[in-house]
């Protein structure tokens, strides 16, 4: 019978190229990692990994070894999902939509996309809420719910009141997010368009940016899922004056789970809870 202890690292270098990369996957020593190699080797009565200078490559056996595995494991992480909490990747106007759910650990999602899509692959979250994302065949996408970018500034603004032109805008100062999606900022990706915008101040949240732009004179984008946090908070929300499209969030994670009955089961939950009327 194979040792899970020993399958877990074999699939982890596979996967990832190099024992440093795997250990640290498996928050593993280095040495651990290789010796959970060295042993499996052992009880498989051949190699698995040949050394090509500094890289690693797998062997033949190795290739037909990991198709196996893989597939076994999935099932059977799948399997038992029921038995814990789900780990949860979500942006923050997702989170601040959703009420306290005891079935679920809810993470705000890192910034780049290859770090959300490498953490699925490697069954560190079990689902993601997140737009845009880049296709990849082992993943499931579905829909989520759909968003919006809308403008604020301080109600006390002194020179934009329930609407704002276009040479206001682009006079104006901004708070903006530190959010990349295909090499541009989120405005200018949903608008199509580069923006000439006077960057006051760049955050890393959305939070931030209610904070940042509350009590001064700058203008910044926010979800609209997030208006009425940002009006209790002395903010008002204003159209942009130029057209930007809507944010469709999708439910991303591995096809493992397709047919899970739990996991489908909060997909659909999480479903009812973010399609709510404001």
């Amino acid at each position: 019978m194979f040792d899970l202890n020993l399958v877990r690292p074999f699939l982890s270098v596979y996967k990832l190229g190099t024992i440093t990369k795997a250990a640290e996957s498996l928050e593993l020593t280095q040495p651990a990692v290789s010796s959970a190699i060295k042993r499996f080797e052992n009880v498989l009565g051949y190699p698995l990994f040949i050394r090509m200078g500094r890289k690693i490559e797998p062997t033949p056996n190795a290739h037909q070894l990991a198709s196996q595995l893989s597939m076994a494991l999935e099932l059977m992480d799948g399997a038992v999902a029921s038995e814990q909490k789900m780990i949860v990747y979500a942006g923050i106007n997702a989170i601040s939509m959703l009420p306290e759910m005891p079935n679920i650990q809810l993470y705000e999602s890192p910034k780049a996309e290859q770090d959300v899509l490498q953490d699925i692959k490697l069954n560190k979250v079990d689902l993601v809420i997140d737009y845009n994302l880049p296709r990849d065949s082992g993943l499931n996408f579905e829909p989520a719910f759909t968003d919006e970018l809308v403008l604020m500034c301080d109600k006390n603004h002194p020179t934009i009141q329930d609407e704002i032109t276009m040479q206001q805008y682009l006079e104006a100062e901004h708070v903006t997010l530190k959010l990349y999606r295909q090499n541009s900022q989120i405005v200018d990706f949903l608008a199509g368009k580069s923006l000439s915008r006077k960057v006051a101040i760049e955050v890393g949240n959305m939070t931030n940016i209610i904070i940042s732009t509350q009590g001064t004179n700058y203008v910044a984008a926010i979800a609209k899922s997030m208006a009425s946090i940002a009006e209790q908070l002395g903010l008002k929300i204003i159209q942009p004056p130029f057209y930007m499209r809507k944010v469709n969030f999708e439910f991303t994670y591995h096809k493992k789970y397709q047919n899970n009955a739990t996991h489908k089961a909060l997909r659909e939950q999480l479903k009812v809870l973010l399609n709510k009327p404001n």
